[in-house]
């Protein structure tokens, strides 16, 4: 199975929402920027799906979505040896640092994957259905990864997914183009340069 890469990077001028964000300190800022720059070179973001029929309800639209998407997607395992380097170090703060660097790039993957998944199927993808919801029990994992049908994203048996910033979810496709419910708009930081409207 192929995945699909997808092109990444992290915004410095939003270094102060992000230590905001994520309650860093202003002196950790010099140490915010090298990390990331460290980083991105080693992220290899990228994503599988396959395509199945629509069992859900739509809040939007009554007809409902048209097709969904049940996707895997993960930055790869580069990232987690990096962050690795830091605990075996005992380095907390610089490991938590890169958790949180982390949090910022799959969020941009989202925005990323929305655009790919809409070039090569033609439909607008909606809110994602992340495993864990309650409309998409853990207990379902196994199967959704058969489905699935790769190798690169594996879990344990708590079911948890390796590489550690991996995620699957199912997201309705939609032939019409519908307003996400996203994060900006539950986001304090109002003059940030990535805030979408």
């Amino acid at each position: 199975m192929n995945f699909i890469p997808l092109k990444i990077s992290l915004d410095e001028a939003c270094v102060q929402d992000f230590i905001k964000r994520y309650h860093f300190n202003k002196d950790d800022e010099k140490e915010i920027i090298r990390l990331s720059r460290q980083l991105l070179p080693r992220v290899h973001a990228q994503f599988h799906y396959v395509l199945e029929e629509a069992d859900f309800e739509s809040e939007w639209d009554e007809k409902g979505p048209a097709k969904k998407a049940l996707v895997v997607l993960t930055l790869g395992q580069a990232f987690d040896e990096f962050q690795d380097s830091f605990l075996k170090k005992e380095d907390i703060h610089r490991a938590y640092i890169m958790d949180c660097l982390g949090l910022e790039l799959m969020s941009v993957a989202y925005d990323e994957l929305d655009k790919k998944l809409m070039e090569i199927t033609g439909f607008n993808p909606g809110d994602y259905v992340f495993v864990g919801d309650t409309r998409l029990p853990l207990s379902n994992l196994p199967g959704l990864m058969a489905k699935l049908g790769q190798k690169q994203v594996i879990f344990n048996e708590a079911y948890v997914l390796l590489p550690k910033k991996s995620v699957v979810f199912s997201v309705p496709l939609y032939e019409e183009k519908i307003i996400k419910h996203n994060k900006c708009e539950l986001c304090g930081a109002k003059n940030c340069k990535l805030r979408r409207a």
